[in-house]
């Protein structure tokens, strides 16, 4: 039942931001507002994984051990994904933003999003956090083909993902079916 008013709340969370964002692309059309507004929707999105993917108790440190969602490199969210976080929990975990501009605290992870800014260094950054339960995030092109767990895509004026579970399940995580439906799935190129 907590699972079902949890899932109905932060559906209704990432709705009102797509309302809202659409409400604001109505208005005179900047690139600006525009990109800000997809990231709103992406930073509700990248919240909202961490809701349906199951990490291993060695993701953490301790059992109270902050749940981590950091940026390498760049960050296109600015202050929304702050914003999105702010108070929330995942399980007894507390949710903390980290911007990473190196890989050297990149295990305490949870979640990585991998900023544009490093697509010229994302087979590197996949190789060496291979070893870790952290679920790799981006919009850059071909990211879940190149290896990488979930990628942001535009369809029209919707943001949609592709999710690659082999590579999930190869450093231990768990995609709940209701994710997977949502998402288009697609596997790693050999």
């Amino acid at each position: 039942m907590l699972f079902k008013y949890k899932l109905h709340n932060n559906l209704l969370s990432l709705q009102l931001v797509i309302i809202l964002c659409l409400m604001s692309s109505n208005q005179i059309s900047y690139a600006a507002p525009q990109v800000a507004c997809e990231y709103q929707v992406k930073a509700v999105f990248l919240y909202n994984f961490a809701n349906f993917i199951r990490w291993p108790s060695s993701a953490f440190t301790n059992r109270y051990a902050p749940f981590r969602i950091c940026i390498l490199g760049n960050d296109p969210f600015r202050e929304e994904l702050d914003i999105t976080v702010e108070n929330e929990t995942i399980g007894v975990h507390t949710v903390e933003v980290k911007r990473l501009n190196s890989m050297i605290n990149i295990k305490n992870c949870q979640i990585l999003f991998i900023s544009q800014s490093k697509q010229a260094y994302v087979t590197s950054i996949l190789n060496y956090i291979q070893q870790y339960p952290i679920l790799t995030v981006s919009d850059i092109d071909d990211f879940a083909i190149k290896g990488g767990m979930i990628q942001f895509y535009k369809q029209g004026k919707r943001i949609r993902f592709y999710i690659n579970p082999s590579s999930l399940k190869k450093v231990g995580l768990h995609a709940s079916a209701n994710l997977l439906r949502l998402a288009r799935i697609v596997h790693t190129q050999h």
